[in-house]
Formats: structure tokens, C-alpha cells, sequence
């Protein structure tokens, strides 16, 4: 399996690939269209890579970081949700929008993306819930804990951030969370102060 390829970006394969040569091969990657539009022919980049294994094909997913790469993996094992839909939901929803989404049960901002019906959005919502505070902070799975200590704030504030919130942004909302919630309900109770 390719984990990541650090390489040039020979060309732009529309609507949503490029080709990246790493040591005179080419690789077709896939990748979302956010990052299709920050990129151009001869630039080096590295990408975190999701490989697709088929009886018929090897297709490569290309990402930026690791953490958008371990969002794709995680909505791709939703029931009903392939590679191109996971693809197409980092396409046309910023992750603080999913976070939102998934957190507040809002099927309408699912239903943005192209090809989710309202049975797929509550899918995601129901599957996804049980991983979401396992998807923010740093990246990586991060622990939850049942009391309220410096390590789960930490979780939380960390969450935050790397949804785009900043600092003096979360100050005051984390400082009003009930100590009683889980990790999952404190993230939720955030993003609903920080969207009010």
C-alpha cells in the first residue's frame, strides 16, 4: 500500500485528480477539489495517500495532511459511502461544516453535497457521532475520558483549533462547559456557542 508520495505535479487531471511524478513515474491521485485549486504544474507537494485496492483497479486519494486523510477513511466506512462520496463530502464541506453537521444532526447541510440523499446524511450523522471526538484534535484518535481534567480540556481545546477556531475565540466558550459532559458533548456544546 502507498502511505504518501512527495513528488512535482507533472498536470491537472479535471474534475478532481492530478498527476504527480515522483522520480519519473506518474501517479493519477485523486484528490478534493479545495486542493486542486491551490495547486499548479511543477510544483512540489507531498500528499498523504488512501489506497483503494478493487478486483479491477488500484486508485490513489491524495490529501494534504494526515487528518484529512483519516476524515476520508472514516467517512468511506460509512454504510453506503464509497471513495467518491467521501471525496465529494471534503470537496463541498469545510471539516468545521461536517463537524456542525454531524454534532447538530443537520441533514439539510449534508444533503449540500452532490449524490446524499436524506437517508445517506442520517446514515453519516448516526455512524459518524460515535467517531467524531476521536477525529479532532491533532489528527490522530485522541482519548476521552469521563471526568473533567487537564488532559480532556487539552482534547478539547486542540479539537477546536483545528477546526479554525482561535484561541481567544474558545477562551470563553470553554470556560462555560459543564463539567458533567463526555468529550463528544463538551465539542458539541462548543460548536453551538460558537456558532450562536
Amino acid at each position: 500500500m502507498i502511505g504518501s508520495l512527495r513528488g512535482v505535479v507533472d498536470s491537472l487531471s479535471p474534475p478532481n485528480s492530478l498527476i504527480i511524478d515522483v522520480s519519473g513515474v506518474g501517479y493519477l491521485v485523486h484528490c478534493p477539489t479545495d486542493l486542486l485549486a491551490r495547486v499548479s504544474g511543477g510544483e512540489e507537494m507531498k500528499l498523504a495517500i488512501s489506497t483503494s485496492v478493487r478486483e479491477d483497479a488500484i486508485t490513489l486519494y491524495g490529501f494534504e495532511t494526515i487528518q484529512d486523510k483519516i476524515w476520508f477513511e472514516a467517512l468511506r466506512t460509512t454504510q453506503g459511502v464509497g471513495p467518491s462520496m467521501a471525496l465529494g463530502i471534503l470537496s463541498s464541506l469545510s471539516r468545521s461544516e461536517l463537524v456542525q453537521a454531524i454534532s447538530t444532526n443537520d441533514v439539510a447541510l449534508l444533503k449540500r453535497v452532490p449524490g446524499v440523499g436524506p437517508k445517506t446524511a442520517l446514515r453519516l450523522i448516526v455512524e459518524m457521532q460515535g467517531r467524531l471526538a476521536h477525529l479532532v484534535g491533532d489528527g490522530s484518535f485522541i482519548g476521552t475520558s469521563g471526568s473533567v481534567n487537564g488532559s480532556v480540556v487539552s482534547d478539547l481545546k486542540l479539537g477546536l483549533i483545528s477546526l479554525g477556531y482561535s484561541h481567544d475565540q474558545i477562551r470563553g466558550v470553554v470556560d462555560k462547559v459543564p463539567p458533567e459532559l463526555s468529550l463528544e458533548e463538551m465539542l458539541r456544546y462548543c460548536l453551538k456557542e460558537l456558532s450562536a
